[in-house]
């Protein structure tokens, strides 16, 4: 089977960034000595899109974006 391609050199982007990301936080996971875990990750970054919200430090559709990629990534 072969995956479809992106529609756009932007959605490629993405999504190989979102693949990129969800590696590093399955080897992080499972290498890390110091208690790394996807579960610690989703509730900092929580905090983090909850805190740029509230003080308006990031533009409500990057933050819309950053909860879609952390749910995609994180899942």
């Amino acid at each position: 089977m072969t995956a479809a391609a992106p529609a756009t050199k932007e959605a490629a982007r993405t999504e190989a960034m979102e693949i990129f990301l969800s590696q590093l936080v399955f080897v992080l996971e499972g290498e890390s000595r110091s208690g790394f875990t996807a579960d610690k990750l989703s509730r900092w970054l929580d905090a983090c899109t909850q805190r740029m919200s509230e003080t308006g430090s990031a533009a409500p559709e990057v933050v819309t974006q950053l909860r879609a990629l952390q749910a995609r990534v994180l899942a």
